[in-house]
């Protein structure tokens, strides 16, 4: 789908007057907005059509409230375009212009794309200065992701005619509308790998996925893969614990974004990766994997040092993808478990965000990290009460098998710290208590650091991606106590949202900030019309950006 600002209105077309509805590829259709009290939105670019807007408002006792619509095919002319066919005119009420949240943008958008699609090939909105530039990047992505599809298993595949898309409004808008391209192009690669089929989406092919961005954005992307056998020399015996009982092995994917300068990877010598490595058990470090981790005892690191490693220091994404989550051993019922494929949408998420800092080409550096597994039942399967360690030295008693997503992400979590990050966002469809919660509106986020919080919560309001503010209290901990070992998988019914993110913030080091999502309600959409949505790459994003134009 193509979309521009446009300063512009679209002409006339001389040719004689339809009959009847207009199906032709050359046909284009002016839109135009009204709200609740019939007031005409951009009125100031539209003088050469407001008798016939009103007149048509008037006809058709159109009242502007949200998502409704009416159409002028332009079937009959007057005195002066007898020998013209003006443009179509698609009238798509707004409602109430003070509550223009991403909800009622999305209606709208939608709205329009679904008249227009199989009608023309060209639309072009009236906007002007009818929308702030928040609301018009919510509502250009809109539009836009009102033109996804994934019918790609379909023998018989939907087809539109609709091409182009016009904006009128400021040009000065025009880095939100590039913004908004940018965010669809990954918030698309996200929806079309979270929808892919079990049998197609394993932790191979998202690590194929990530490989596939590197190669088309050398310039920008590294990304580097270890296998269970570098895992195990790692001590990730919680990652490993969910991997093992599915033939498709588990691959944690690392992507490392460089959009401000050459951040402190795995470049660092061996002796310096193999030291800052907290593997307990005896196991060996694997010192060629291992990002240096910069020690705050060094007495050669100057201050200057330090605040530059500071400044160029990522932000690291973690996904849990669970590619498909049949419960394990403590299996799943039968009912809708086609939907556990869906069980990746974390690492999709990452997987998309990346591909949109990429398109966006934001000046900040980021590391993506998808913690992939198969949870599947089988002989070599980890069974309830089985203990195991994790890479920083914890034990952990693993009551339900189908609590799997949080023991991927603690080793990963532990993993990632070698980056000495601003900070740490995990993303996962972890908890279905989280949709008892809050739901399919808003994703929980749960955090240890304010700032990170208020950001998160800022990227929320402009992107309208979401998000609520979930406690942390330390009282939580004790449902997670194990009488054999440091702690448990679960933390019985009460508050399972909450003890899933505790049980994370375990293993994440002091003075680390660190923010949950859980987008167990907002990842997909259930039922006869299943799909990914998407989330949270806006609200990424939108973060990133925020934290690009701050440094």
């Amino acid at each position: 789908m193509n979309i521009k600002l446009s300063q512009h209105l679209p002409k006339t077309h001389t040719q004689k007057i339809l009959k009847k509805e207009a199906k032709s590829k050359d046909e284009a259709c002016l839109v135009v907005l009204i709200d609740d009290n019939k007031n005409i939105l951009a009125e100031s670019v539209l003088t050469d059509y407001t008798s016939r807007i009103e007149q048509l408002i008037d006809v058709s006792h159109f009242n502007g409230k949200a998502g409704e619509t009416v159409v002028d095919y332009a079937l009959a002319g007057d005195k002066k375009t007898t020998k013209q066919n003006p443009v179509q005119l698609l009238l798509v009420g707004v409602g109430n212009t003070d509550k223009l949240n991403n909800t009622v943008l999305k209606k709208i958008a939608n709205t329009i794309y679904s008249s227009t699609q199989k009608r023309v090939s060209s639309i072009t909105v009236a906007l002007s200065d009818a929308l702030e530039e928040s609301q018009f990047g919510q509502f250009a992505l809109n539009l836009l992701a009102a033109s996804y599809r994934f019918d790609k298993y379909k023998s018989e595949q939907a087809s539109t005619i609709l091409t182009d898309i016009y904006l009128v409004a400021d040009a000065a808008l025009q880095p939100a509308l590039a913004f908004a391209q940018s965010v669809f192009a990954g918030q698309s690669l996200t929806r079309d790998v979270a929808n892919e089929p079990g049998n197609i989406c394993f932790p191979a092919y998202m690590a194929e996925k990530a490989q596939e961005l590197a190669v088309a954005y050398p310039d920008l992307l590294t990304v580097k893969v270890l296998g269970e056998d570098e895992m195990s020399e790692l001590g990730m015996g919680c990652f490993l614990s969910v991997a093992q009982g599915s033939t498709k092995e588990g691959k944690l994917v690392l992507m490392e974004y460089r959009g401000k300068s050459d951040f402190s990877s795995d470049a660092g010598s061996t002796k310096a990766a193999t030291s800052s490595a907290k593997v307990s058990g005896g196991l060996k470090a694997l010192a060629d994997k291992l990002p240096t981790k910069k020690s705050a005892k060094n007495t050669n690191t100057t201050s200057t040092d330090l605040s530059t490693a500071n400044d160029d220091a990522p932000i690291v994404l973690v996904g849990k993808g669970v590619t498909f989550d049949s419960g394990g051993i403590s299996i799943k019922p039968g009912a809708a478990m086609d939907e556990m494929k869906f069980d990746m949408g974390g690492s999709a998420s990452v997987l998309g965000t990346i591909k949109a800092l990429c398109e966006a080409r934001l000046p900040i550096n980021v590391v993506g990290a998808l913690a992939c597994a198969e949870n599947m039942p089988s002989g070599d399967a980890t069974r309830p009460g089985d203990i195991v360690k994790a890479m920083n030295g914890l034990s952990v008693e693993i009551l339900n098998t189908d609590a799997e997503g949080r023991l991927v992400l603690a080793d990963t979590l532990c993993y990632v710290q070698r980056y000495q990050p601003k900070a740490i966002i995990d993303v996962a469809t972890l908890t279905g208590a989280c949709v008892v919660a809050l739901g399919h509106v808003r994703s929980a986020v749960f955090s240890n650091n304010e700032d990170v919080l208020f950001e998160l919560e800022n990227a929320s309001n402009l992107s309208g991606d979401l998000v609520w503010h979930m406690p942390l209290d330390d009282e939580y901990q004790a449902q997670l106590e194990s009488p054999i070992a440091d702690l448990q998988n679960i933390g019985g019914r009460a508050a399972g949202a909450v003890t899933a993110a505790c049980f994370l913030s375990r293993f994440i080091e002091e003075g680390q900030a660190w923010a949950h999502l859980d987008i167990a309600g907002t990842a997909w959409n259930s039922g006869k019309d299943k799909a990914a949505t998407g989330r949270p790459v806006p609200l990424f994003m939108q973060y990133l950006k925020n934290s690009a134009d701050m440094a």
